[in-house]
């Protein structure tokens, strides 16, 4: 989960406090095309505090997403299959009361196949400000393995985000609060192996030579990391947020200092995604034309605006990633953070051409209709954006609107084909990748760039490894399966 949304619901820093006084509750959305939206579950209480799904879900080998509720007294996993089959297959221990374990930034697959999730809190324990915790989506039954824990301090919060697997088999993160009970909360980079030992690797110090408050990372065809952060900057007399670049020791380098003079985009609160063309592409959390945030392109270190986001026709205030579709195009959902459930809330999509053209694709609110305090059978108040199946559909939850507030699970269809996804957008010759798909059984050949794999092993229906062979360059992979071809939506970075 975002910090910007994170902090909203936990920490009331005064930085967020500002934020929300900026908001203006005005505007219309364009109306939904909900013939391509399909509810699948509505989250309704039962089992008790099945309510809430939030945070990044994750897919693991066994096709299926895995996520976490907030409704209520204890965090629960939930288990969703694409075909809409959702249950409960974890609860955080109850016996300390309510809040005790509260796990809301999401799920990451690591390289083993198991699932880390970060949590603000555990288990209700006095002297823990949250922590790490490891599951096996084969045996769930057995809990949580708690692999690192923070310190509570009193005030403020770790508020840790979601994990990222780095090309070397290692997951990192960053905090984007108080890990080391500091009162200056700018946040830290850290880095945790499958075998749980844990490294502090960077302390963001701010500005004006450094990124502060960062979000989630995003794993680079090079190899490296990349951010955004809501604070933070090189500009003198500012201090409104960062595009960086983290290498795996833990340095920084700052590719972009956002400026609120004028029309300019600031406060960079979700994390970026990658093109093709090997361009950056994100969203600000404010500023633009009209003050309501903007989609952005960073070449190098420069920084085009592709769209600017104004709530009388669109949505306001971007606050998660672009999801990359195998068409090339960017899609994520927007919530209108801190409009109250009032503001457009939608699916939308943009181009990446010399003229970007930005559509809204579905709309759950819309200004003068419901809001989120009505029981809305679509849901209302996304909880993470789109993600995009091997099956080509996107999936997603929303928070709350349902059945008195429970959310839903929903997949959306734009007509995208089925695609194979990458474990990683780096591989080295000689060492094999992990490759995500639909309907792997039989697959007859694997190829990188055209050149064929000598060796790969299909665990399942939807995940298989390869080894990539020698004369392997950079571009697309590509899977024979009995029902035709698939192919990545990412080229793969080959390293001799």
């Amino acid at each position: 989960m975002n910090s910007i949304h994170r902090y909203a619901k936990y920490s009331g820093m005064a930085l967020l406090v500002m934020l929300a006084a900026v908001i203006l509750l005005a505007g219309i959305a364009i109306p939904a095309q909900a013939q391509n939206y399909s509810v699948l579950y509505t989250f309704s209480g039962t089992p008790e505090w099945f309510l809430n799904p939030v945070g990044q879900m994750a897919l693991a080998r066994d096709g299926n997403y895995y996520g976490f509720t907030e409704g209520g007294a204890q965090t629960l996993m939930y288990q969703a299959t694409p075909s809409g089959s959702v249950n409960e297959v974890w609860s955080a221990p109850s016996q300390f009361g309510e809040g005790a374990t509260v796990c809301t930034s999401g799920l990451t697959l690591g390289s083993d196949g198991l699932l880390y999730a970060t949590c603000q809190t555990i288990n209700g324990i006095s002297s823990v400000g949250g922590g790490i915790l490891r599951f096996d989506p084969n045996n769930l039954q057995s809990g949580a393995t708690v692999l690192y824990t923070w310190p509570y301090c009193g005030y403020g919060s770790p508020a840790p985000n979601p994990l990222t697997l780095g090309a070397d088999g290692n997951l990192y993160g960053t905090n984007a609060g108080n890990p080391n009970c500091t009162y200056d909360r700018w946040g830290s980079f850290y880095k945790l192996t499958t075998a749980g030992v844990f490294t502090t690797l960077h302390e963001f110090a701010g500005a004006p030579t450094d990124a502060q408050t960062p979000s989630e990372l995003t794993l680079g065809a090079d190899g490296n990391f990349y951010g955004t952060s809501v604070q933070g900057g090189n500009i003198p007399s500012q201090n409104v947020g960062t595009i960086f670049k983290i290498t795996t020791k833990g340095k920084v380098s700052l590719l972009y200092s956002f400026d609120q003079t004028g029309t300019n985009p600031y406060y960079g609160a979700a994390p970026m995604t990658q093109g093709n063309n090997g361009y950056w592409y994100g969203t600000s959390f404010l500023g633009g034309t009209y003050g309501y945030g903007t989609i952005f392109e960073l070449k190098g270190k420069t920084l085009t605006v592709l769209h600017n986001f104004d709530q009388t026709v669109d949505t306001a205030y971007p606050t998660f990633p672009l999801t990359l579709g195998t068409d090339g195009n960017f899609y994520a959902t927007s919530q209108a953070t801190y409009s109250g459930g009032y503001a457009p809330e939608s699916i939308f999509e943009i181009t990446t051409a010399k003229k970007p053209v930005y559509t809204t694709l579905f709309s759950w609110l819309t200004w003068g209709g419901p809001d989120c305090s009505d029981n809305l059978s679509n849901g209302c108040f996304p909880g993470w954006t789109v993600m995009l199946n091997p099956n080509g559909m996107f999936y997603g939850v929303t928070e709350d609107g349902a059945y008195y507030g429970g959310g839903v699970f929903y997949s959306f269809n734009t007509g995208l084909k089925p695609y194979i996804i990458l474990q990683y957008p780096r591989g080295t010759i000689g060492n094999s990748i992990g490759i995500f798909g639909s309907g792997l059984t039989g697959t007859t050949a694997v190829s990188f760039n055209g050149v064929a794999a000598t060796s790969f092993t299909v665990d399942s229906d939807t995940y298989m490894t390869a080894v990539i062979p020698t004369g392997a360059t950079k571009g697309y992979v590509t899977v024979t399966t009995p029902s035709g071809s698939l192919q990545s939506a990412i080229k793969l970075t080959v390293v001799k």
